[in-house]
């Protein structure tokens, strides 16, 4: 049986019919289920106008033929897959058979390698895609986000790698079976700046571990606030408003030297002050600090300001302000990607992956740089080998792959930007620069013929949020993720790695693709794009749920650890035949009843000696049991396995001879990967 639902989750202005609901909507897509991962996809496929429909599993009465796009989720252990799940090679010929259009697959760890048949769950995926090995403190139990945030970011890559396949099917009138790898996608998203810092061999730590002092949770006189400081000007910022406990710390330098003052410091001045009153205080000086709300919290005090999220149900959606200006020129859309022009005009993380994807995918992207003015992570690295350079920050290379050098002047007299051969114009830039640059909506809508401009922010460019400076680990704290998480002691505490960034890059990518893939555009159309409301859309199964609950008595299984020394295994169960599967593998009973990410011990559980925890997750594995190394960047930049589903490729610098990316977190089956590019160079 198969329903059609059609409603779109976008806010629109009703006056053109040029409007991002209509985008796809002569697409027809059949979603295999409704696991977590398929049902995001689908809700943004159809927020853009694509007609779905859902069938309980594959049958000889839903083979996909009548489709333009099928999907299928062969992560978890559900009940259409169960039966054949030990045939990789006979799905692959299935799919063969039957594919008339795009049929995407999303497994576990690919299903091209040696772990096709292998489940997964979102617990598995974290750990095996890296992001719980960067969630703990030295050898201790990692903090296990809440909510299913890696099964929702691997629904967002599913809905871009199902839109590149409709380009390619087209481009080469075929038939397209993309595969999507769980692991693959938490790690070229949600672990890239780690990766980054791996496979460029830098000498300091990477990822979120590079923040000093101040940075975290500051208890308030009501609440708490979340704040970091990572830039000179912040931290003379935050020295102006605790005047004069810290006049003598000249440098954040300093401030890092004495961390312990520095937060004592903080924690005095706001133990006096709610976490609202902190946040205005703090932002208006210039420092990157926000309350650390509920969802509930956040989606009312979004409401307050005149954003509301205006989330209706718990599928996924693509929150966005959206205006259009109608031109008198409409241009046909429909054309390969490789004659798409994307300007990016971005910096940092969000766009530039985003746009770095769609570089990998065909698309004609250019980098738009002030020599003046650039890129933060270009500046400051960290340094392939340690040794500093403009062309050798391994984090502006990971994210800027596949990109087209266009240098810009901007001064008093403007700038020397020229709009008119870009189609798409990207940025996440403030808005006074934006339009210093001339990469605002409006200069965009002063063209004479339709284009997509979007701004990325993280907390939109309309409301008394506008001007609020924020991090990664802001944007969790204030949409509701920190508050909901808990670590194994069961204090509030935030997952290591910058998601909501990587997480905005993907969605922005959709967005680009799904305008790409209309049939005609009439119109400029202007996307605002919110970081926090992005962040949040993904929370929503949060609402009303405790977070003591949530963790102590967690209602879709288990989820929890085994030691081996310093390493531990990650472990879900979902069906009874997985906890029947342990006990066969292991010879010992299986746990029941234990906190979410709860850790136990190899000894204790009487396990074979002979087992370490990677060969132990490789046997569970074997009886289709979910389970994976607890990684991180640099196990996975050395392991044998990851590296042979091709995800890191190797590009040709000027500077450096070569270097090592992740790239996109899907492959096309039958098809080689097309080589990347390095990111644009100055000489």
């Amino acid at each position: 049986m198969s329903r059609t639902i059609a409603e779109s989750a976008t806010r629109r202005d009703p006056a053109t019919s040029d409007a991002p609901s209509a985008w796809l909507s002569a697409l027809r897509v059949l979603s295999v289920g409704e696991t977590t991962a398929v049902t995001t996809a689908t809700g943004i496929l159809r927020a853009f106008g694509a007609e779905i429909s859902v069938v309980d599993g594959l049958d000889g009465h839903s083979n996909g033929q009548d489709y333009d796009i099928v999907l299928v989720d062969r992560i978890e252990p559900v009940p259409h897959m169960a039966e054949s799940r030990d045939d990789v090679a006979d799905y692959l010929d299935h799919v063969g058979r039957v594919n008339r259009g795009v049929w995407v697959s999303a497994s576990a760890f690919g299903l091209e390698g040696a772990r096709a048949d292998a489940f997964g769950s979102d617990f598995v995926a974290l750990a095996a895609g890296g992001v719980l090995g960067h969630s703990r403190v030295g050898d201790g139990t990692p903090v296990v986000p809440a909510g299913d945030i890696a099964l929702k970011l691997v629904g967002v890559v599913i809905a871009i790698s199902a839109l590149h396949g409709v380009h390619l099917s087209r481009e080469l009138a075929k038939p397209i079976h993309v595969d999507v790898s769980a692991q693959a996608a938490v790690v070229a998203s949600g672990l890239c700046l780690e990766m980054a810092h791996a496979l460029g061999r830098c000498p300091d730590d990477g990822g979120s571990s590079r923040y000093g002092a101040p940075t975290g949770f500051f208890r308030c006189a009501e609440g708490q606030i979340y704040l970091v400081v990572l830039e000179q000007h912040q931290w003379e910022a935050l020295q102006r408003t605790l005047y004069p406990a810290l006049d003598d710390l000249v440098s954040i330098e300093d401030g890092r030297r004495y961390p312990e003052r520095v937060n004592h410091a903080l924690e005095e001045w706001a133990a006096t002050r709610s976490n609202f009153e902190c946040e205005r205080i703090l932002q208006e000086a210039g420092v990157p600090c926000t309350a650390v709300n509920s969802v509930e919290e956040y989606l009312e005090r979004a409401q307050a300001i005149g954003r509301p999220l205006g989330i209706g149900s718990k599928t996924a959606s693509m929150p966005a302000l959206v205006r259009t200006e109608e031109k008198r020129t409409a241009i046909a859309a429909r054309r390969p990607l490789g004659e798409l022009r994307v300007l990016d005009a971005g910096h940092v993380l969000a766009v530039p992956l985003a746009t770095a994807w769609l570089g990998a995918m065909g698309a004609q992207v250019s980098k738009l740089e002030d020599a003046a003015r650039l890129d933060v992570y270009r500046r400051r690295g960290p340094f392939v080998d340690g040794e500093s350079g403009l062309n050798r920050s391994a984090y502006f290379n990971q994210v800027n792959y596949c990109k087209q050098p266009l240098e810009v002047t901007v001064d008093a007299a403007g700038s020397s930007l020229d709009l008119e051969p870009f189609d798409v114009v990207v940025h996440n830039v403030s808005p006074r620069r934006a339009k210093a640059v001339g990469v605002d909506g409006g200069a965009v809508a002063a063209k004479d013929r339709p284009r997509l401009s979007l701004s990325s922010s993280g907390f939109g460019g309309t409301g008394e949020w506008a001007g609020y400076r924020a991090y990664g680990h802001n944007i969790h704290a204030f949409a509701g993720l920190v508050s909901a998480t808990q670590d194994d002691a069961g204090l509030m505490a935030d997952v290591g790695t910058p998601w909501a960034d990587p997480l905005t890059g993907a969605v922005t990518a959709t967005w680009i693709l799904a305008w790409s893939l209309a049939d005609e555009h009439n119109s400029v159309t202007s996307v605002d794009l919110s970081m926090t409301e992005v962040m949040a859309s993904e929370l929503v199964d949060l609402i009303g749920v405790d977070p003591d609950r949530y963790y102590e008595t967690p209602g879709s299984g288990l989820d929890f650890f085994v030691r081996f020394g310093a390493d531990l295994a990650a472990v879900s169960f979902r069906t009874p035949e997985d906890a029947a599967m342990f006990h066969e593998a292991t010879g010992t009973t299986a746990p029941v009843g234990l906190r979410r990410g709860a850790e136990l011990l190899a000894a204790d559980l009487g396990l074979d000696r002979s087992l370490d925890a990677r060969g132990f997750a490789a046997v569970l594995r074997e009886r289709y049991v979910p389970a994976s190394l607890v990684e991180d960047a640099q196990s996975l930049a050395a392991d044998s396995f990851f590296r042979s589903t091709g995800i890191i490729q190797q590009v040709e610098s000027q500077t450096l001879g070569n270097y090592e990316v992740t790239g996109l977190p899907w492959k096309i089956i039958g098809r080689d990967r097309t080589p990347l590019t390095s990111a644009p160079e100055r000489m």
